[in-house]
């Protein structure tokens, strides 16, 4: 699971400001695992050859950081400085979803991001990319902007559909090529949507900085790891300056568009974290279990980035050896797509151009979901 933030924890955890939770989780992660099998890292896991892209709750609020550290951070930006349109998807029977859309022509890329996140943590993807392909970031159930019938059921079944209704509704009647890209636990959504079989024109599926062995093995640490946030915080300003401050991301104008998305306003005019993660632990499992196993057999292209030389399991690490899929290493936070937006969109953008030429469909497309939006 991610780092990212919950809802304010009880009072009687500790409201401590150490580490970041994407810090902690890869302490977690990292913890006691053994070193990587011989020859691990040496085919595959550069971005060497892909195509350059352009420069591009209860109690007092905490005090607000004295420096915000990990970069210089000028003031909070809007969605629009990245992305062309913020759409609200109606979809009956589940609710409104909000969509942040960027470019007009070629493949479609259907970004999902990690709980706790929004659809906002694609920003500078969505910059990097948008003149070479078209970008759809969702906000999953529970998560940003979104609203639905049932903001608590994040199982992991409830967010493929979502995903899946999500792009029928935008792109079923035209069928593009399409390339599931997920990081953390959206990297898990993207999985298992794929495996519905219900995206006709799927060409690639992109999973970011996560492996089902080491992310079930770090569950039994994880409220820990999200008890450790702050729980309330002065103003939308100071809780980006901890972020950064505590590398929860590493880049200060990620943190200025993300990190805002990701809290909500309380009745004493301080702010607290959107989306309770705390209270999702009955899903987790879930998320991952038999994650490996579901990508490798999805039926499309696939790619799998990592922030580090995470260990394999062992369907994955044959998997590799048969050339079932791409692997590349991007030394990072967990946050990948934040700490490295240049990077990890020259790896799409090297992916979408290899894999998303015109596919025939042969199933009948799937109808748009009623209605508005």
């Amino acid at each position: 699971m991610d780092g990212p933030p919950g809802r304010p924890p009880p009072a009687s955890r500790p409201g401590g400001r150490g580490l970041g939770g994407s810090q902690l989780l890869h302490q977690v992660m990292k913890r006691g695992r053994p070193p990587p099998p011989p020859g691990y890292g040496a085919v595959g896991h550069t971005s060497a050859g892909l195509p350059p892209l352009g420069e591009a709750g209860a109690g007092a609020a905490p005090p607000e950081p004295a420096a915000a550290g990990g970069g210089e951070f000028r003031g909070v930006l809007g969605w629009d400085r990245f992305f062309d349109a913020a759409r609200d998807v109606r979809i009956d029977g589940r609710g409104t979803f909000r969509v942040y859309l960027a470019g007009d022509a070629g493949p479609v890329v259907f970004l999902l991001h990690g709980g706790g996140y929004t659809g906002l943590t694609w920003a500078l993807v969505a910059r990097e990319l948008k003149g070479r392909c078209r970008l759809a970031a969702l906000d999953m159930r529970g998560h940003g902007e979104t609203s639905t019938e049932d903001d608590a059921d994040l199982s992991a079944a409830r967010l493929a559909e979502d995903a899946v209704a999500v792009w029928a509704h935008l792109f079923a009647a035209e069928g593009p090529p399409t390339f599931l890209v997920g990081h953390s636990v959206g990297g898990a959504v993207a999985t298992w949507a794929a495996k519905t079989q219900r995206i006709p024109s799927l060409a690639g599926l992109a999973v970011i900085d996560v492996v089902e062995g080491t992310a079930l093995a770090s569950l039994v640490h994880m409220q820990q790891v999200l008890a450790k946030r702050p729980p309330l915080f002065k103003s939308v300003e100071a809780a980006v300056r901890w972020a950064l401050k505590t590398k929860m991301t590493k880049n200060a104008e990620a943190a200025a568009v993300s990190l805002p998305s990701q809290l909500a306003a309380t009745e004493k005019g301080h702010f607290r974290w959107r989306t309770p993660l705390e209270e999702t632990e009955p899903f987790w499992r879930g998320w991952y279990t038999g994650l490996s196993a579901a990508f490798l057999s999805a039926p499309a292209a696939k790619l799998l980035l990592l922030a580090g030389t995470d260990r394999l399991d062992k369907e994955l690490m044959i998997g590799q050896m048969q050339g079932r899929f791409q692997m590349q290493i991007l030394p990072a936070g967990h946050t990948i797509q934040e700490d490295e937006a240049p990077r990890v969109s020259a790896a799409l953008l090297g992916f979408v151009q290899r894999f998303g030429k015109p596919v025939p469909v042969f199933a009948k497309t799937a109808p748009a979901a009623a209605g508005t939006g």
